[in-house]
């Protein structure tokens, strides 16, 4: 009997655990791309806070600037790439949404007694 590519995902949860993977690659992207540019607006709002006053701004932006912002929009990038294939593995396999593949994965795993 030949099954299909897709009901040998759904059944083996093989696509389950690539989806929660891909889904946990796309927070992490996005946590490291945020990382830098919200760390140093805190140190901004913290210094200005210090000193009551607006801290001092170079003209032009820096070698590090270019590097932060270089590496973040790779990770943002990286976040809404790992985030799209989730959401596309799990349409095809099972037809909905990741979070709502994952809870339909979590309720056929889970066995309640009710005794």
């Amino acid at each position: 009997m030949e099954r299909s590519l897709r009901r040998v995902l759904a059944d083996s949860y093989v696509a389950a655990v690539a989806i929660a993977v891909l889904l946990l690659w796309s927070l992490d992207s996005a946590f490291r791309g945020l990382w830098d540019p919200v760390y140093r607006l805190g140190v901004f709002l913290l210094t200005a806070i210090a000193i009551r006053d607006i801290p001092y701004l170079p003209p032009t932006p820096t070698a590090a600037d270019h590097f932060m912002l270089i590496s973040s929009s790779y990770f943002l990038y990286s976040a809404i790439a790992s985030l799209s294939a989730a959401w596309l593995l799990s349409r095809w396999v099972y037809g909905t949404g990741p979070l709502c593949s994952l809870a339909r994965c979590r309720s056929k795993l889970v066995v309640r007694n009710h005794a």
